[in-house]
């Protein structure tokens, strides 16, 4: 299993230098996942809202040419 992690909250787009305690989801399947770190949670729940609606900063999505 691979794991990618994103520290820039993708609610306020700050980027987090201490993450043990932070609010946080992991999105994708078995074989490839991304852990995102949240500044709290309020802002995980922001997100989880839509996830769609927040960009994130490292890891965007190839699009398939």
């Amino acid at each position: 299993m691979m794991y990618r992690i994103e520290t820039t909250d993708p609610i306020t787009g700050k980027s987090l230098e201490q993450l043990m305690d932070m609010p946080y989801v992991i999105e994708g399947d078995e074989d490839d996942s991304l852990v995102i770190y949240f500044e709290s949670e309020t802002n995980r729940e922001l997100y989880l809202q839509n996830p769609t609606e927040h960009k994130l900063q490292h890891y965007k999505k190839k699009r398939d040419n």
